[in-house]
C-alpha cells in the first residue's frame, strides 16, 4: 500500500488540499487602503488587530475538506483498485467544482466593496491537485491492467 506510487500522489494531493485551510485566495485592497482577504475562513477585512468578518465561505470549505477526505480515503482502497478509480475521478471532479465556487464567491465579494484583487498562492494548489490525482488514477490503471495480465496467463 505505502510502497505504490499511487499512495504517494494521493496522500500530496490531500497535503495540498488541506493547505489551502492555511493560504489566502485573493487579496483586495480598496481606495482607502482597507486590506481584505478571501480565503477558508471567509471573506474579511483585516484592519490591524481586528478581524471582520463580512462574508462565510462554508460551502467551499466544505469542498476543499470532502477532497482532502476522499484522497485520504482512497488510499486505503488498495485492494479494489476500480473503487480507487471511481473515487479518484470523484476526487477530480469535486476540485474541478472548486473554482465556479470560488468564483462565485469572488464576484459577491467584489460587489461588496470596490477593490482591486490580488490572487494569491491558494488559488492554484486545486490544479495542482486535480495533476497529483489523476496520476495517481494513471498508477492505479496500470496496476489494474497489470493484474489482469497476470489473470490472462493462469
Amino acid at each position: 500500500m505505502i510502497q505504490r506510487i499511487q499512495t504517494v500522489y494521493l496522500f500530496l494531493s490531500a497535503a495540498v488540499m488541506i493547505s489551502l485551510f492555511f493560504l489566502p485566495l485573493v487579496e483586495m485592497v480598496d481606495e482607502a487602503g482597507r486590506l481584505y482577504v478571501l480565503d477558508l475562513h471567509g471573506f474579511r477585512e483585516l484592519a490591524g488587530e481586528a478581524v471582520r468578518h463580512i462574508m462565510p465561505v462554508m460551502p467551499l470549505s466544505f469542498l476543499v475538506g470532502v477532497a482532502a477526505a476522499v484522497s485520504l480515503a482512497t488510499i486505503f482502497f488498495y485492494r479494489n483498485r476500480i473503487m480507487q478509480i471511481r473515487l479518484s475521478v470523484f476526487n477530480i471532479l469535486i476540485q474541478i467544482g472548486f473554482y465556479p465556487l470560488f468564483f462565485y464567491y469572488h464576484y459577491q465579494a467584489g460587489k461588496q466593496i470596490e477593490a482591486a484583487s490580488d490572487f494569491r498562492m491558494g488559488v492554484i494548489l486545486p490544479v495542482i491537485s486535480i495533476i497529483l490525482v489523476f496520476l495517481a488514477t494513471r498508477g492505479i490503471r496500470k496496476d489494474e491492467m497489470l493484474v489482469k495480465s497476470y489473470e490472462r496467463f493462469r
